[in-house]
């Protein structure tokens, strides 16, 4: 199975990605306390934090959720592991699930 393991500074996480079937599983450890998956870990313990979708054009994907109304975490896509460009979406918009949008690095 693929594997892959970087700190991903921007987000205060040691994160290892695992190739499952047609898709990944991604383990995050918070670097700091004060990182948002410190604080989700001391808030709810340990558990999912969010999922993931990915897209071929997160811009256009963003637009497309700005137009329905979800609100957005990151207005702007951020570099997410792997050199993908990553954005959340609010949970309250999301059926109390934290969701990630990602375009993978080509």
């Amino acid at each position: 199975a693929e594997q892959h393991r970087e700190t991903v500074e921007q987000f205060g996480v040691e994160a290892a990605l695992l190739g499952v079937g047609d898709g990944h599983v991604e383990l995050l450890e918070p670097t700091s306390a004060d990182s948002a998956v410190g604080r989700f870990l001391e808030r709810n313990g340990p558990g999912m934090h969010h999922v993931a979708y990915q897209t071929t054009d997160i811009d256009a994907t963003l637009e497309r959720v700005r137009e329905v109304g979800i609100r957005l975490i990151d207005s702007e896509p951020r570099i997410g592991i792997r050199g993908s460009r990553v954005a959340f979406l609010h949970p309250h918009d999301t059926g109390g699930v934290l969701t990630e949008l990602v375009e993978p690095a080509h």
